[in-house]
């Protein structure tokens, strides 16, 4: 039984766990008033939210409480509710404004009969359905499936999951930061990764997004526990697992995670070479590589037949799968002519693009206009916040873990320079969204104002004072003489 640390009344454990209660109370008094009412499907979500309320709300008190910060618990409790409501939204917005033409109802559908087939011990694909769409499709099917086997099929249930799963990535990037960034602004940090609209409402689903968000998570805190002050060997298998995770989805980004972590661990290495601790350092960080090199070379496999050719021939070029990811997006109502970084000088727009557009003016739908809004609320982070980039660029050198998401972001910015529609843009960017905001999480750097500069510079040096009484003590006493 968890036991709470503190025994006073209004202590962040007993407040957020009254908060839980509440929460399942009025939900069973509303399942109590509905049952009659109600669908199986929405049955079955009932439940399941009770289940997640139920599993999750403690386990967010036992991390509070490992990283000795028990006030947190109030702010991933909050976090997890409002995620868990932004799912229903986006549940709404798929089944209701989109008519239901989505990849969310199509996974359900696969998974119930991917399930049934489980349950008579077939471990097949059903003929006519999912079988064809490729193999990434065809493993969000299953983990939807194998949730089908423990609620039920309900759709409902499939999103609560599913979100949980990428609120528990967004959980391992925020304890990634702490554990990381000593001189970052964790509170600040939780807020952005938490309650950014995009965090919000687009990987809140049934989908890719949600698992690769969970999956970043992983490969996040495992970078924190290799490159981070405190090195841990368990940092490898964290890594490595979130690594399968991302080439078992989506290999591209599973290379991008690949070559951060090098970066970051050579960063690290030269740079700690003084470091008290540097040698154990050095020995994880020399072993996490040896596990990349497997690792990259299954990702460069499944990168190849990712972008096969149409003859059945894997890609010959990272340009012609680039090329071809191009012309895949370009299509579907709100394509846009990409900037497609082929040299340095693409770069500045390609970081404008990724970040920031679709622009006000470029919305066609409410949904362009929410992300040209997000858009506006990020360059407006980055002008309030423009004492923290300075933090961020100053520290930059110095940290193995801020060099991991740089690249990791730039990486992904080439990459993604190449997609042509915001829609596909404005989801896929929160897999790289939280590695991009530990810039605008560093304390500021203090203000000085420009008359404690020049006050600073009229003030005559204390060693220079000291020479120079000693001077003329000398000659005193030579005079004296």
């Amino acid at each position: 039984m968890l036991r709470w640390r503190s025994t006073a009344i209004g202590s962040p454990d007993r407040v957020s766990s009254l908060v839980g209660l509440v929460l399942a109370s009025c939900t069973l008094l509303v399942l109590g008033l509905s049952l009659d009412r109600i669908t199986d499907d929405q049955l079955r979500g009932i439940v399941t939210f009770l289940g997640v309320l139920v599993v999750g709300i403690p386990i967010l008190g036992v991390v509070s409480r490992r990283e000795s910060d028990s006030k947190i618990a109030n702010l991933l409790v909050v976090a997890f509710i409002t995620k868990l409501g932004f799912s229903l939204i986006r549940y709404f917005v798929l089944a209701v404004v989109y008519g239901d033409n989505a990849d969310a109802g199509k996974y359900s559908d696969w998974a119930s009969q991917i399930a049934a087939l489980f349950r008579q011990g077939i471990f097949a694909f059903p003929d006519g359905g999912i079988s064809g769409r490729g193999d990434e499709t065809e493993r969000i099917a299953i983990v939807l499936a194998l949730v089908y086997l423990v609620t039920g099929v309900s759709r409902f249930a499939g999103t609560f999951v599913f979100t949980s799963i990428c609120f528990a990535g967004q959980v391992l990037m925020w304890r990634a930061f702490r554990r990381a960034v000593p001189n970052g602004d964790d509170v600040r940090y939780g807020l952005l990764v938490f309650f950014l609209p995009s965090m919000l409402f687009w990987p809140s689903s049934i989908g890719k997004d949600a698992l690769m968000v969970g999956c970043v998570g992983l490969v996040s805190y495992g970078a924190a526990q290799v490159l981070g002050d405190r090195t841990s060997v368990g940092g490898i298998a964290v890594f490595a697992a979130g690594v399968a995770g991302l080439m078992a989805i989506r290999p591209h980004m599973g290379l991008i995670a690949i070559v951060a972590l090098v970066v970051g661990a050579t960063a690290g290495s030269i740079g700690g070479i003084r470091k008290k601790g540097a040698s154990k350092s050095a020995i994880v960080r020399l072993a996490a590589l040896v596990v990349l090199v497997g690792l990259g070379s299954v990702g460069v496999s499944q990168f190849g037949k990712l972008f096969g050719s149409d003859d059945g021939t894997e890609g010959t070029s990272i340009t012609s799968a680039l090329d071809k990811t191009k012309a895949m997006t370009g299509t579907g109502g709100s394509e846009y002519q990409p900037v497609a970084v082929s040299s340095p000088l693409d770069l500045p727009a390609a970081v404008v693009t990724v970040l920031i557009r679709p622009f006000p003016w470029e919305a066609r739908n409410v949904n362009g206009l929410i992300a040209a809004s997000e858009g506006v609320l990020f360059v407006g982070l980055a002008i309030a916040g423009r004492r923290r980039l300075l933090a961020w660029v100053q520290e930059l050198p110095k940290n193995p873990y801020l060099v991991f998401c740089a690249v990791y972001a730039l990486v992904f910015i080439v990459l993604f320079s190449y997609i042509g529609n915001f829609g596909i843009l404005a989801r896929q960017r929160t897999q790289m969204l939280p590695l991009v905001l530990v810039a605008l999480a560093m304390h500021p750097k203090p203000k000085v104002s420009r008359r404690q500069v020049l006050r600073e510079r009229r003030r005559p040096d204390i060693g220079q004072t000291a020479d120079i009484l000693c001077d003329e003590v000398a000659e005193g006493e030579v005079a004296l003489g």
